[in-house]
């Protein structure tokens, strides 16, 4: 991680946020007649004090299920270092999408593939903060896979 502190991650939280857009019929078509935009809003809290921030998008009564599959996951986040996570962020990708009880529900795609993007969300904009850069130019500034880069 080169020059980045190593932060310990106490929380993960989930809410479930929602607007009532179903009420005059705002971004309904014919496939949806009714949405309430919504989404799952995760922080993840350090002891060091700096905190991330992401989210996924749905449209209402699926962010429940989104929520408690976000609630499901928080035990690979809680307890583990930023070092831990962003030195190997493609195997802890993994982590999250192979865990062998939820696997079978989706990892890369439905509802676990938004519960998984909430998180990993939350996690570049730690990883943004912790650097005191935006997340695009987090990115921008990665070496390419194979030159030592941090996403493998």
């Amino acid at each position: 991680m080169g020059k980045d502190r190593c932060l310990n991650i106490t929380t993960l939280q989930a809410k479930d946020i929602r607007w009532p857009t179903s009420l005059g019929a705002h971004g309904s078509d014919a496939m949806h007649a009714d949405p309430d935009y919504s989404c799952v809003y995760v922080t993840i809290a350090t002891a060091e004090g700096p905190t991330g921030y992401g989210m996924t998008f749905t449209l209402g009564r699926g962010t429940d299920i989104v929520l408690l599959a976000v609630r499901a996951m928080k035990r690979f986040v809680e307890g583990r270092t930023t070092a831990s996570i962003f030195e190997r962020f493609g195997t802890f990708w993994r982590e999250l999408t192979s865990d062998s009880q939820l696997r079978w529900i989706g990892p890369e795609k439905g509802v676990t593939h938004l519960a998984v993007a909430a998180i990993i969300n939350a996690l570049w904009d730690l990883w943004g903060r912790i650097r005191n850069v935006p997340v695009w130019r987090l990115l921008a500034e990665m070496e390419p896979e194979g030159r030592g880069g941090s996403f493998r």
